[in-house]
């Protein structure tokens, strides 16, 4: 477990270290995924993932399917009643970006990051980490 969490630090090191200077727009998240995040929208939310998705939450991890995340993010969602997502931190490069934030719940606010990369000209969410903040 704290193995996958450092990998997943480095991972964001080394993205962050090699951020372009470009403008704005490009660290820019959709809107629609934020709002999905404010939410707790699964549905929404889903459109953004992978066919198979890294997600970690509360100490629980795995490799799942789309479906399978979405039921699982669902319920968390469901135990844990979002009130609002704030960004803290994006960046990346061209073709893979990360981000880093606060969800805060009816129960809480957790930590919560993402590393996604570009298929098809849309950028599709590889990993997802929600932790106790």
């Amino acid at each position: 477990m704290r193995i996958i969490k450092y990998i997943f630090i480095g991972i964001l090191f080394v993205l962050f270290s090699a951020t372009n200077v470009s403008s704005q727009t490009q660290n820019d998240l959709p809107k629609n995924l934020i709002l999905a995040f404010k939410q707790g929208n699964c549905e929404n939310l889903s459109n953004y993932f992978s066919d198979r998705i890294q997600l970690s939450i509360q100490d629980k991890e795995g490799s799942y399917s789309k479906s399978q995340a979405k039921q699982i993010l669902d319920k968390f969602f469901r135990d844990y009643p979002p009130t609002d997502f704030k960004k803290k931190h994006a960046g990346g490069k061209t073709g893979a970006r990360y981000a880093t934030g606060e969800l805060i719940t009816k129960k809480g606010s957790f930590r919560l990051s993402f590393l996604s990369k570009k298929q098809n000209g849309k950028f599709i969410i590889h990993q997802l980490h929600i932790e106790k903040d």
